[in-house]
């Protein structure tokens, strides 16, 4: 099954970048016991278990790996995605804000500007965070989360919505996208709750020790002033966080840092 041509539909970044071609090629291990040549065939490396994730197009080595990690491509893992999001009866958007692949890793978030929350000041549409490795960092995510259309804030809804894990060796399906997003959908008020409550409740001193213990101690010291404690609410502190970690920091620590922040104010 072919890709889907990545840069004719107005509502998709230009993927082509995420979908360079990897292949596995054998490795020789020294183990300092065992000798790395076959005796028996002198041409055939014995690899001891191992193999090589390989970018094909500039020959540089991704990662070492045992011989039972299954590569899952980013290009596989789009296509299935893009072909679920097209029959899903939802619009959608490749949304480059949160987006970022290298070599070993890839981010990719969907927006569906459609499903939206709401707090004050603006729109918050409902986003997918989909993740995938070639040097066995994390397996394939998916999860949910949103965008704040005033500021492109990134958020996670780690805490409300459920999460889609797989292991690589386990493979992968996004064959259910479309009750995912039902399902996410039927949180929305439970969510919009939370989001109205956080903007009620003032910022007290054991939630500055928890964003500084559990997100950054850093992190907290830039987006709160001891005076403001008992003054700003902790929405407004939730979205200065958000706002540091989608714009200041880099894309390959965001998504921990919003996990964090999730947990932290639960969401």
């Amino acid at each position: 099954m072919g890709i889907i041509p990545l840069t004719l539909n107005p509502i998709l970044m230009n993927l082509q970048p995420f979908c360079f071609p990897v292949v596995e090629r054998k490795v020789a291990v020294d183990d300092f016991q065992s000798p790395i040549i076959n005796l028996e065939n002198p041409d055939t490396f014995l690899s001891n278990g191992y193999k090589a994730i390989v970018r094909e197009d500039t020959n540089e080595v991704i990662s070492i790996v045992r011989d039972t990690y299954k590569i899952v491509t980013n290009s596989e893992l789009i296509d299935a995605l893009l072909r679920q999001l097209a029959t899903c009866g939802q619009s959608f958007k490749v949304d480059a804000s949160h987006s970022f692949v290298t070599n070993e890793r890839m981010r990719l978030q969907i927006t569906f500007p459609e499903l939206r929350l709401r707090d004050r000041e603006s729109d918050i549409a409902l986003s997918a965070f989909i993740h995938n490795s070639y040097d066995q960092s994390e397996g394939i995510r998916f999860y949910f989360g949103a965008i704040r259309a005033i500021c492109s804030n990134g958020m996670v809804f780690g805490t409300v919505l459920s999460k889609y894990y797989s292991r690589h060796t386990k493979g992968f399906s996004f064959d259910d996208l479309g009750e995912k997003l039902a399902e996410a959908r039927s949180f929305f008020p439970e969510i919009q709750e939370r989001i109205n409550r956080l903007e009620l409740l003032r910022v007290d001193e054991q939630l500055v020790e928890n964003v500084s213990t559990k997100i950054s101690k850093r992190l907290a010291e830039q987006c709160i002033q001891e005076e403001e404690i008992g003054r700003i609410t902790q929405w407004r502190l939730l979205n200065r966080l958000t706002n540091h970690i989608s714009h200041e920091m880099e894309p390959h620590l965001q998504a921990r840092y919003q996990e964090n922040v999730s947990k932290v104010f639960a969401l």
